[in-house]
């Protein structure tokens, strides 16, 4: 199980519960509030993981700790029925399927993507022109901006154009970019939505 780092950072900062508290934001909310969320006795969810991490100063991943080894059982295999099968139980290896990891949110639904999406990319695997056409990745210009969206061969030599995932909006062509991170996992919440 993923466990909460909120007490150990918050402590490491110095920093009381009431005054993590009148920090968070949008709204202030209750010492109470977060000190169960700190215990468990109330569900840290990624919204509640992001307002905590922007009062603490630090990155929401920070926040949260994966067990010591990584793993976590699979119970087994649902099928169309919803009855699980214990013949395909065995461990996950909870671990990043990225070397250079950068995540990008998703703010609004977004094509297969729902709004609270966290999208996980590779930088390290876009080496080659197949490792990253025609996929969602992020990809960030020499100007710094960065879009999500399908990079696909510019009309210039050396230039992509992006394709954007919501099928409404235009293609921005010959982009001149400084890399492109292919997404490789995607992470949902169930429970807030």
């Amino acid at each position: 199980m993923i466990r909460s780092r909120l007490r150990e950072i918050r402590k490491q900062k110095g920093l009381t519960l009431q005054q993590v508290a009148e920090r968070i934001r949008p709204e202030p909310t209750t010492a109470q509030t977060i000190g169960r969320l700190e215990t468990g006795m109330r569900t840290l969810s990624v919204e509640w993981v992001e307002r905590i991490a922007d009062a603490l100063g630090c990155e929401a991943a920070e926040l949260l700790a994966l067990p010591e080894e990584g793993d976590l059982p699979v119970t087994g295999a649902a099928g169309a029925d919803g009855e699980v099968s214990k013949k395909a139980s065995g461990t996950l290896a909870l671990r990043l399927a990225a070397r250079d990891a950068i995540v990008v949110r998703i703010a609004a639904n977004l094509g297969p993507y729902a709004a609270g999406d966290l999208v996980v990319c590779d930088r390290d695997i876009a080496e080659t022109r197949e490792s990253w056409e025609g996929r969602d990745c992020l990809v960030e210009d020499t100007d710094g901006r960065r879009f999500f969206a399908k990079p696909v061969a510019g009309e210039r030599e050396g230039r992509v154009s992006l394709v954007p995932i919501a099928n409404d909006k235009a293609v921005l062509r010959d982009v001149e970019v400084a890399w492109i991170a292919p997404a490789v996992s995607l992470v949902r919440d169930l429970a807030s939505g």
